[in-house]
């Protein structure tokens, strides 16, 4: 079987993944915005020391904004 391609993540990828992840910005729109799968993605947020926030912490955040927005 043969090995996936992989890129190798160049210094304006990793500034924007660090940019992003200052921003706030969903795993799912980080890796989307870096045209990179999440895992990927998530894995060189951990080796660079940041983090996006889970699906469940996301999704408890819309539901606070839809909250106090009625």
């Amino acid at each position: 079987m043969a090995r996936p391609i992989t890129r190798k993540w160049t210094d304006e990828d990793i500034g924007r993944l660090i940019e992003l992840s200052e921003q706030g910005s969903s795993l799912i729109r980080a890796a989307g915005a870096l045209n990179r799968n999440t895992a990927s993605v998530q894995k060189m947020a951990r080796q660079l020391g940041r983090r996006f926030p889970g699906i469940r912490e996301t999704k408890a955040g819309l539901r606070a904004i839809n909250i106090h927005e009625k």
